[in-house]
C-alpha cells in the first residue's frame, strides 16, 4: 500500500510539472537519461567518460545562386568526465568541442565552453523506493561569438544553474536494473548583463539586465541486460527574458526519446531524438534595430527537431568484481537471508549481471546485520534495566514488614 501511494504521489508530480513548464544541457557522463538526471550516484570510484554529437538541420533555409533551397544545419560535440568520490559525490567537467554558429566571419565555435557540475544524490527515502539530491553547474565561456541560432540563448556569461533531482526506482535492491522515473527543477542565471549579443561586426547589442530560467526535465527509463528505453519531456521557462534581439528568447517544451545499448559491460551507445512541442513563435526583432535574421527562410526561431549519437565508457572500474554465490554465508543463523534468497531467484544466467547483483546482495547484508547488531544492543540494554527493575521492589519487602 505504501509503494502504491508513493507511485502516485509521484505520478501527480511528474504530471503537474509537465503541464506547467516548458533544452538543457547533458552535464555528466553516468547517472542520466538523455536529458534528465537521476538521482542516483554511480558507486564510489567510478569513472565514466562520454562524447556526443547532436545534429539538426532545416530544409530550404536559404535560396541558392542558382533558385535552389540551401538547407541550414548545425553540428555540435562535447565530450564529458564524470568522477565519483563516494557514493554521493560525484563530479564532472564538460567542454563543448564544436558548434555550428553560421556567423558572417566564422562558422563554428571551438572549444566554446566549459562545464563544471557538482552532483550531490543517493540520498535514500521510502525504504530507498525514492532517491533525492541535488546539482551545480557553472559555465566558463571560451568562445569570442554567442547569440546563435538553434542553439540554447547564451550571451557569453559565467552561467550558473542550481537543480532538484527527485528519482524513483520499482526496485529497491537493484534500482539500476529497474523501472524509473526521474524529476528535476532548476534555476538557470545566464549573468548576460552587459554582453553584446550583436551578430555582425558594426553593430553593438548590449544585454541590459540578467536573464533567468526554470529548466526542469521529466524521464522515464527501462532497462534491460543489453538496452535502456527512455523517454522524457523538457525544456525551459524564462522568468526574465533575454533581450528582444536574442535568437531563441522564448521558452520551450521538447520531448526525448531514445536507446541505449550496452554490447558490453564498459561500453554503453546512446542514440536520441528530440522534438521540439511549445515555443516555436519567433519573438526575436529583426531589421534595422534588430538582429539579422539567419537563416532567412526559417519558419521558427529554433530548430524542431535533433538527433544525438553518443558513446559512453566506464573507465573505473574496468570491469565488475568477480563474485562467487558460495562466498555469501546462507545459513540458518544468518538474519536476512530469506529476502537475499527470494532475489536471488530473479537472478538470470549472465555472468555480469549476477556479479553485480550479487556483490550488491552482499552489500546489503551488511546493513542487516549492523542494522541487527545495533537492535541486539538495545534489547540487551533494555532487558537489563528491566532486570534491575524487578529487583528493586524485592529489596524494599523487608522494611515493609
Amino acid at each position: 500500500m505504501r509503494k502504491q501511494f508513493y507511485i502516485l504521489l509521484l505520478t501527480v508530480l511528474l504530471a503537474g510539472v509537465a503541464a506547467e513548464l516548458p533544452a538543457q544541457y547533458v552535464f555528466t557522463a553516468s547517472g542520466r537519461l538523455i536529458r534528465a538526471q537521476e538521482a542516483l550516484n554511480p558507486k564510489q570510484g567510478s569513472l565514466t567518460f562520454f562524447t556526443h554529437f547532436d545534429f539538426n538541420t532545416i530544409g530550404g533555409a536559404y535560396a541558392g545562386q542558382l533558385g535552389n533551397l540551401v538547407a541550414h544545419s548545425i553540428v555540435t560535440n562535447s565530450v564529458h568526465l564524470d568522477y565519483a568520490f563516494t557514493n554521493n559525490i560525484l563530479v564532472a567537467i564538460n567542454p563543448i568541442v564544436y558548434t555550428d554558429i553560421h556567423h558572417q566571419d566564422a562558422a563554428g565555435n571551438v572549444l566554446e565552453r566549459i562545464f563544471l557540475t557538482a552532483k550531490v544524490a543517493s540520498f535514500g527515502i521510502a525504504n530507498d523506493y525514492v532517491y533525492l539530491g541535488g546539482m551545480a553547474t557553472v559555465m566558463l565561456p571560451l568562445a569570442q561569438r554567442w547569440n546563435t541560432f538553434g542553439n540554447p540563448y547564451s550571451a557569453g556569461g559565467p552561467e550558473v544553474g542550481l537543480n532538484f533531482l527527485l528519482s524513483y526506482y520499482a526496485d529497491n535492491l537493484f534500482p539500476n536494473e529497474s523501472f524509473n522515473a526521474n524529476l528535476n527543477i532548476g534555476l538557470y542565471n545566464y549573468f548576460d548583463s552587459g554582453k553584446n549579443i550583436s551578430n555582425t561586426p558594426d553593430q553593438t547589442f548590449l544585454v541590459p539586465s540578467n536573464s533567468s530560467a526554470i529548466t526542469y526535465s521529466v524521464g522515464l527509463k527501462y532497462p534491460t541486460t543489453s538496452v535502456d528505453l527512455m523517454l522524457e519531456i523538457w525544456g525551459w521557462a524564462f522568468f526574465l527574458e533575454p533581450p528582444v534581439q536574442a535568437y531563441t528568447r522564448e521558452s520551450m517544451t521538447f520531448i526525448s526519446a531514445g536507446v541505449r545499448l550496452k554490447p558490453i559491460e564498459f561500453l554503453a551507445l546512446t542514440l536520441g531524438f528530440d522534438y521540439q512541442l511549445t515555443g516555436r513563435e519567433d519573438k526575436t526583432l529583426y531589421g534595422a534595430f534588430g538582429i539579422v535574421r539567419r537563416p532567412p527562410n526559417s519558419p521558427t526561431n529554433y530548430t524542431e527537431w535533433r538527433v544525438l549519437f553518443g558513446v559512453q565508457f566506464n573507465i573505473l572500474p574496468i570491469f565488475g568484481k568477480t563474485a562467487d554465490p558460495s562466498l555469501i554465508d546462507f545459513t540458518t543463523g544468518s538474519q536476512g537471508s530469506d529476502i537475499i534468497l527470494r532475489k536471488l531467484e530473479d537472478i538470470g544466467d549472465d555472468k555480469e549481471s549476477t556479479a553485480r547483483k550479487i556483490e550488491e546482495l552482499r552489500r546489503r547484508r551488511q546493513d542487516i546485520e549492523k542494522n541487527l547488531e545495533l537492535l541486539r544492543s538495545i534489547l540487551k540494554e533494555t532487558e537489563t534495566q528491566k532486570k534491575e527493575e524487578e529487583k528493586k521492589p524485592e529489596e524494599k519487602k523487608p522494611d515493609g514488614k
